[in-house]
């Protein structure tokens, strides 16, 4: 029995089921199926570094590097290497491969007083701006809120009764991390 289309694209049939693509295009949640070979290998670096940089910015938001927190991050890139988008699975198992060292590069590489540590972190996060923007809108918000969960998850991951009032005054100036552009994304806005 042949399919009509409401749509001017074709008509597949799997087991039952049709799937209609209009005008043989993907939709912006499928056109990025591997992330990894629509970004440079600078930027894909930028990315995994960042993890590193929201990880002690966190962590070292109340003046002393909380070593627990640091230890959520690892086991938070870890999840993320077989749980959520399958799309980053592979960006998350090399994350997790290379976060610790990147940690202790980092942490070891941190001078001078609380402000100035904050800024210079800061301002290596804040290279992921321009790799974001460039992204289709909804890989950028997607990735966008998983940077806004993981440093949320860092900061509940110590201190508090329960993990209820967890975060501390100086962990929720960073949590949202303000020196990240929000990026939008409307299904509405897909056709």
């Amino acid at each position: 029995m042949a399919l009509k289309s409401l749509n001017k694209g074709p008509v597949f049939r799997f087991n039952k089921m049709a799937i209609i693509v209009p005008d043989n295009r993907l939709t912006m949640k499928e056109q990025y199926q591997d992330l990894m070979a629509i970004l440079t290998q600078q930027e894909i670096q930028t990315i995994k570094d960042a993890y590193a940089y929201i990880a002690v910015l966190i962590a070292g938001a109340e003046g002393k590097i909380d070593n627990k927190e640091l230890a959520w991050a690892e086991k938070i890139v870890q999840i993320r290497s077989f749980s959520g988008d399958e799309r980053l699975y592979h960006l998350h198992e090399e994350i997790t491969k290379e976060l610790p060292g990147k940690i202790r590069e980092v942490v070891s590489s941190l001078s001078g007083d609380q402000a100035s540590r904050n800024k210079m972190l800061s301002t290596e996060i804040e290279k992921l701006n321009p790799i974001l923007a460039n992204l289709d809108p909804f890989m950028g918000n997607y990735m966008y809120r998983g940077f806004l969960s993981f440093a949320e998850r860092i900061a509940k991951a110590s201190g508090g009764f329960l993990s209820f009032f967890s975060v501390s005054p100086e962990e929720k100036k960073w949590i949202k991390l303000p020196m990240l552009h929000a990026i939008y994304y409307n299904p509405d806005e897909e056709e």
